[in-house]
């Protein structure tokens, strides 16, 4: 039985591990230069239209402002990172959540199932 509980332990981290690399390894550099060129792209019809500065720094605050997170993801967000502070406690953490380990682990399986949902954890845990 303990075995077993090691086994499955070992399992769900290593299938944790490798969504969360699935997401970083597209979503480092490349990203980032495609913001800057929307970016300047606003900036430069701003500028053609004869627009005032501050209408276009208005614009470029809007741009980073980050989306509203799924629920799904939310709460599997919240649950990690007090389970990071205090891994001693998993069990009450999970609890009061209304989840056990089983619920959980599928919350993470399902998110990591779906690309969108899977970024949307990895950059939220980041934070």
């Amino acid at each position: 039985m303990k075995e077993t509980k090691t086994m499955r332990m070992l399992i769900e981290t290593t299938v944790f591990a490798l969504a969360l690399s699935l997401v970083a390894c597209g979503g480092d550099q490349g990203g980032k230069a495609d913001k800057g060129d929307k970016t300047a792209a606003k900036g430069d019809a701003g500028d053609k239209a004869g627009a005032d500065k501050g209408e276009v720094a208005a614009a470029d605050d809007g741009a980073d402002e980050a989306p509203a997170l799924d629920p799904k993801v939310e709460k599997a967000v919240t649950i990690a990172n007090k389970i990071s502070a205090d891994p001693g406690s998993t069990d009450a953490i999970l609890g009061e959540a209304g989840m056990d380990r089983d619920s959980f682990e599928a919350l993470i399986y399902e998110i990591a199932r779906d690309p969108e949902l899977s970024k949307s954890y990895a950059i939220a845990r980041e934070t």
